[in-house]
Formats: C-alpha cells, sequence, structure tokens
C-alpha cells in the first residue's frame, strides 16, 4: 500500500509510531514521531494504521443529466500522438546511427554525502520508448518510470534519499528505438542493472562528464559501437580461436613481499548479486546461508594466504547479515579482531577484519 501524508504508522524495527509528515521518495517517508520529531524512514519497516482523515466538502447539486453529456461532448480534446511520438530532434552527425543509452546518479550536495537525482540519458539520434522497473531483494517488481525519451537528451526519472541508498534496488531496462521516417531498425533491448551501494560512499566514483556541469556517477545500460557490431558479426568459431589465443598467453608470476601483504586489503561484496547471476526463488534463509557460506570460504583463504586485513561488505539492509557476520567473529576472536569499516568508504554496510 503507497502511504500518503497523514496516514499513522508504526515502526517496525522500533518502539513507536507516528504520523507520515512529507513523502520523500518512493521509497521512504518523513515521520513525525510521538515526541515531535521528524524521522527519515523507509517505507517498508512502517507498518499501516490508519488512513489519513477526509474531511467532506459541501455537496454541489447535481446537473441534468442532458447538460452533463452536452459539458463532455464540449470539452473533449483530440490529442495529436505524432507531437509525443515523434518529435522533432536534432541530429548528432558525429553519432551517426549509433546508440549510447545511460542511467546516472546526480548528488544534489557534496558527492558521497547527499540525496540524488537520477537519470536516463539519451545519447543517440533516436528517440526512445522506455519502462524502467525496479526489483527489490525479495524479487518484487515496481514500475519506475515509463515514457520517451528524445534523441539527444536526458530526463529526471526520481530522486533518491541518501539515508536509504543501501535499499537501491535492481533496475531493468526496456528500450525501443525509433526514429521519423526512413531509419535503420534497432533490436528492442531488455538490460538489467545491478549496482553496489557502497560506489555512492565514494567520492571518486563521482566523475566529470558530458553530460552535467557536476561530477556525477554513471552506468552505461546499453551501447552500440562499430566495435560492439564487429564483434556480433565474428562467428563463433573465431571468438572460439580468440579467446583460446588469449589464455593460451603465459602470465608472469606475482610474488607478495610481506610488508605488501600486511598492507594489502582485500574487499569481498556479500551482496547476494555478487555472489550469483540469478536467486530468484530462493528464500532469506536460503540467500543467508549462500551469503554466510561465502563469508567463511573468504576468511578461510586470506588466513591461509597470510592477509592480515579484509573487508566484508554486507550492506544495512534489515541487519541479519551483519548479525550473523559478527556473531561468527566473535567465536573466533582469540584468532582475529574486528570493527566497523572506513565511514568514508563503505558507510554502515562493511566490517573490518584483522588476521
Amino acid at each position: 500500500m503507497e502511504l500518503q501524508v497523514g496516514d499513522k504508522v508504526r515502526f517496525l524495527n522500533d518502539v513507536g509510531g507516528g504520523t507520515v509528515s512529507r513523502i520523500i521518495d518512493r521509497r521512504s517517508v518523513m515521520v513525525m514521531n510521538d515526541f515531535g520529531f521528524e524521522v527519515p524512514t523507509p517505507a517498508s519497516e512502517l507498518v499501516f494504521i490508519e488512513s489519513a482523515p477526509v474531511y467532506e466538502t459541501s455537496k454541489k447539486q447535481e446537473p441534468d443529466v442532458k447538460d452533463t453529456k452536452k459539458t463532455v461532448r464540449e470539452e473533449e480534446v483530440l490529442v495529436d500522438t505524432a507531437d509525443i511520438f515523434y518529435p522533432d530532434v536534432a541530429y548528432d552527425n558525429a553519432i551517426g546511427d549509433n546508440i549510447n543509452i545511460y542511467f546516472a546518479f546526480v548528488p544534489k550536495g557534496r558527492p558521497g554525502n547527499s540525496d540524488l537525482d537520477v537519470y536516463l540519458i539519451n545519447d543517440s539520434n533516436y528517440n526512445v520508448l522506455y519502462s524502467i522497473i525496479d526489483t527489490d531483494e525479495n524479487n518484487l517488481s515496481t514500475s519506475n518510470m515509463v515514457g520517451v525519451l528524445e534523441a539527444n537528451t536526458k530526463e529526471l526519472t526520481e530522486t533518491l534519499a541518501f539515508a536509504n541508498i543501501n535499499q537501491i534496488p535492481g533496475y531493468q531496462f526496456h528500450l525501443i528505438f525509433y526514429r521519423k521516417g526512413e531509419f535503420i531498425v534497432k533490436d528492442p533491448v531488455v538490460k538489467q542493472l545491478t549496482i553496489n551501494p557502497v560506489k555512492f560512499f565514494k567520492e571518486k566514483t563521482y566523475v566529470a562528464n558530458d553530460f552535467f556541469d557536476q561530477e556525477a556517477l554513471i552506468f552505461s545500460v546499453y551501447n552500440e559501437s562499430p566495435l560492439a557490431a564487429a564483434v556480433n558479426e565474428l562467428s563463433q568459431k573465431e571468438l572460439i580461436q580468440i579467446i583460446t589465443k588469449k589464455e593460451q598467453k603465459e602470465e608472469k608470476p606475482v610474488f607478495s613481499s610481506s610488508k605488501e601483504k600486511e598492507s594489502k586489503i582485500i574487499e569481498v561484496d556479500l551482496h547476494i548479486h555478487e555472489l550469483m547471476d540469478d536467486f530468484r526463488g530462493l528464500t532469506n534463509a536460503e540467500i543467508l546461508e549462500i551469503q554466510m557460506s561465502h563469508f567463511k570460504t573468504q576468511l578461510n583463504e586470506a588466513q591461509r594466504n597470510g592477509i592480515k586485513r579484509i573487508v566484508f561488505i554486507h550492506g544495512v539492509g534489515n541487519g541479519v547479515l551483519k548479525m550473523e557476520i559478527r556473531k561468527e567473529l566473535d567465536r573466533l576472536k582469540s584468532k582475529l579482531s574486528y570493527q566497523d569499516a572506513s565511514f568514508r568508504e563503505y558507510g554502515y554496510g562493511a566490517t573490518l577484519v584483522q588476521l
């Protein structure tokens, strides 16, 4: 159920509740608690109690049926869909028929510590009929945005509250490319984009770009270039030959000194989408079991290889994975120590283990 301003709610993971005072974005709201303070809270962590009160307005006299029909006919407006689906666009000769679609996150303040405006960018001479679908950690899908994006333009799709960035969903893009008049037909595209929330906490991941006057975090959704087309034209046999030649090249062994091993920090991302390509159908318990198994394997491997420091990225979420990791680390406290990893680099979503 979508929450509205004025709805009474109760906190799922905390004591008390309050009233929704403001909608931050589609996944989070501001709640005025019982002490008169506003608390930003994910909508998924709230239990709906009752709707905001509805006040009746004075009843207007019902118009005559004949008058109503006349009014409807008089107010009918014919919309020319050609203006919507076939806008006049500027053709960029430098791009030609290549297509580049990007998904950008632009900080509203200091990079790595502020809310983010999210843009879909169409860097091509084709109009794009698009649909963006959000997928959460339970594989539930929600329609995010749908529309027509003109050639060589960008469009704001939503604003994300930085407080809830660790709950960022997976994005699925459905794209259809077309142009007015004669053009080269492009195949429809379906692309999945899964983003590691850790990237949003690192200032260096926000870079200067051609689309905004400020640094932004930009992901490629779909890229069609002459190189990609050439690869597609290669036969399966030719691809296998190229890969085989690459694999046959001898690699020089790399030896690490003891000092290098002591200073080296290994990162292990335990988000399920980093461990499995497809985790649909798995229960939360099964996902946790896979994550903990990978955690133990990586910890043992680090000990065997003489690695002294390792960062486990577990995210914030509901805190279950972090709690299970620290239970295991407490059991091994005679062999190691641990602490929260750098907040600047990982926020609250990682644990540093020193062996």
